[in-house]
């Protein structure tokens, strides 16, 4: 009957502009269910076009209730339709701007991840941020995502770094300090000269060694505390070359300057710290110079 039907008839019948008519009259449902039956039909579901409406429907479904069950998922649905549309659109009639809005919902991942870890929920922090990398990925294979990792990865970082502190002494959580030192050594494997992951790296295991040795119970047995004087030293020795690399590569860090002096003291080399512990008095005194 659709072969037969007159051409203004055919062209009402056509299920991408009664989508596009059910979109412009703010049906989103219906629109929905429409595109849908387009994308599933021939010769729709080969056009350019068909999916360019498919992905704005779906973006605005995201946008309505960007909280609702269904976004995510209306989200993921649109960026691929976006995708698709780049695919098929052989005289860039759609690209450009599928591009453009490729990176808004990109983003978005980016920002839900940013939120997900102001409610120290990690695992769900992780999975939106790679997202938001491998869709930007997606759209520009070129693109160096060296800085953003470091951005990410420091900042998880102190999420764990914060509750790590707070907890108390006796009930330290180990697989969260492992998480912290695994995210600075990723870090690091990305820029073994990132200032921020070498003194952060070192300043944990230090603040670590200074709280055992501020909790000892000298009344425990001796073995116990020959123990615990063993982890310290460890502890120190493991803080040691992050925070010397961090002062070669910012002498006038006065932190690192501390840091060290308080490591060699730790490890029983007085020479060391004192030498530390000048640099950063002379430094200290220059500053009030406004030298």
């Amino acid at each position: 009957m659709l072969l037969l039907a007159p051409i203004g008839l055919r062209a009402q019948l056509d299920p991408v502009s009664l989508a596009f008519r059910a979109y412009q009259a703010k049906d989103l449902g219906k629109a929905k269910e429409l595109i849908e039956t387009a994308v599933g039909m021939q010769p729709y579901d080969v056009q350019a076009r068909t999916w360019y409406f498919k992905a704005y429907i779906y973006k605005d479904l995201y946008k309505e209730d960007r909280n609702a069950a269904g976004a995510q998922n209306f989200r993921d649905v649109a960026i691929n339709s976006y995708f698709k549309t780049i695919e098929l659109d052989d005289v860039k009639e759609f690209s450009e701007d599928s591009k453009q809005s490729v990176r808004f919902l990109a983003n978005t991942y980016y920002n839900d991840a940013a939120a997900a870890l102001e409610l120290d929920n990690f695992e769900n922090a992780d999975k939106l941020y790679n997202e938001y990398r491998n869709y930007s990925i997606k759209l520009n294979p070129e693109i160096d995502f060296r800085a953003r990792d470091i951005e990410f990865k420091l900042y998880v970082a102190s999420k764990y770094s914060f509750i790590f502190d707070a907890a108390d002494m006796n009930s330290k959580p180990k697989d969260v300090s492992d998480k912290i030192v695994q995210l600075y050594k990723q870090v690091l494997g990305i820029d073994s000269n990132n200032i921020s992951a070498n003194y952060n790296l070192g300043i944990h295991y230090y603040n670590q060694g200074v709280n055992i040795i501020e909790n000892i119970d000298y009344n425990d047995d001796f073995e116990k505390i020959m123990q615990l004087q063993i982890d310290v030293v460890e502890l120190f020795n493991s803080a040691l070359p992050y925070m010397l690399r961090a002062h070669l590569l910012d002498p006038s860090r006065k932190d690192s300057i501390r840091g060290l002096s308080g490591i060699y003291y730790g490890l029983n080399n007085l020479e060391k710290s004192e030498e530390y512990q000048k640099k950063l008095e002379e430094l200290e005194l220059r500053e009030q110079q406004g030298q």
